[in-house]
């Protein structure tokens, strides 16, 4: 056999897992902050917790098939209810249904998963952005133009730019799983939750740091993009039913941090279910900490999207120069 491939058999392989909160479309006007966040687990260890997951929604009478949405559950307390064929049930006017799940169930899960949590070995990092200066120089040729900040947005839209703060820390996320690879002499695979028609930009995203070439300008991010490229073994989209316990962690951690950093779009109704939320989201955020790949969160500035999206924030701009009312 190929000595090479003997060698990549032997090599320790890890998963990045993807998931964000807030919303980064350019689109979506009513909320600034966004973040990223990825979670790298080892494949061999991923497995076995996925089923001790599985095991611990049975023993809180959470459905097994159906992947946990930690706002949902921990903070709305409650979870979507399904039709046989897997799509959202709806209610009227096209509403998603749900189902409450009594706050001690929910108690009961979460202080077992943290405690699964705290004995594993994970490596995490959080980006966090605000796109209020893109959306600020939309406004701002809106007013130019004499038109709505819509119209710029639609032109935006048409122009396939609404979705590139997402993929633009999407390549950040990606260039430094394989920095970690690199460092731990290691393969890998990227795994993300499937967001249909915007999963163009995670794709985009991969395409773009395995392409040496995008990063002249950075001797670290070449080389870190060279190690991704060699490295990093694939890229798969997952849907509801496929998910385990990497993207049900890292959604955790991502509305925990979220909520801890900048509330909560939909407040608790009573102080009591408001203090829950909180010792929840403040345990999470403790555990979180411990993981951290680098010192805690990363603000990523509009000067590193520039460094690692150059291309994206140059078609951007002359979108913008472009426009005409």
């Amino acid at each position: 056999m190929d000595e090479r491939i003997i060698e990549g058999m032997s090599k320790r392989n890890y998963i990045l897992f993807i998931d964000e909160s807030g919303n980064a479309k350019m689109s979506e006007t009513g909320q600034g902050n966004f973040l990223l966040s990825g979670l790298v687990v080892d494949r061999d260890l991923h497995s076995a917790l996925s089923s001790y997951m599985a095991f611990l929604k049975e023993k809180s009478g959470i459905p097994t098939d159906e992947n946990i949405h930690a706002f949902d559950l921990f903070e709305a307390e409650r979870r979507k209810v399904y039709h046989p064929n897997g799509a959202p049930a709806k209610g009227p006017g096209g509403i998603n249904l749900h189902q409450r799940i009594p706050f001690a169930n929910v108690d009961t899960f979460f202080d077992r998963l943290i405690n699964l949590i705290e004995g594993t070995d994970l490596a995490f990092s959080v980006y966090e952005i605000n796109k209020q200066p893109y959306l600020d120089r939309i406004n701002a040729v809106a007013n130019r133009e004499g038109v709505p900040a819509a119209t710029v947005i639609k032109y935006i839209k048409r122009k396939g730019l609404n979705d590139f703060i997402y993929e633009s820390l999407t390549r950040k996320l990606i260039l430094d799983f394989g920095h970690f690879l690199e460092q731990h002499d290691a393969h890998g695979q990227i795994i993300a939750e499937s967001r249909r028609q915007e999963d163009a930009a995670v794709l985009s995203a991969f395409v773009a740091v395995t392409s040496p070439s995008n990063f002249r300008h950075s001797t670290r991010f070449q080389s870190w993009s060279r190690s991704a490229l060699s490295r990093i073994h694939s890229l798969t989209f997952q849907n509801k039913k496929g998910l385990g316990f990497g993207l049900e962690v890292a959604d955790l951690f991502a509305w925990a941090h979220f909520y801890q950093t900048f509330g909560s779009p939909f407040p608790p109704n009573s102080q009591t279910h408001s203090r829950r939320v909180q010792r929840r989201a403040e345990e999470v955020c403790d555990v979180m900490a411990t993981f951290f790949q680098r010192n805690g969160p990363e603000n990523v500035s509009s000067y590193m999207v520039g460094n690692i999206a150059r291309d994206k924030v140059s078609e951007f701009t002359e979108a913008l120069m472009d426009y005409r009312a």
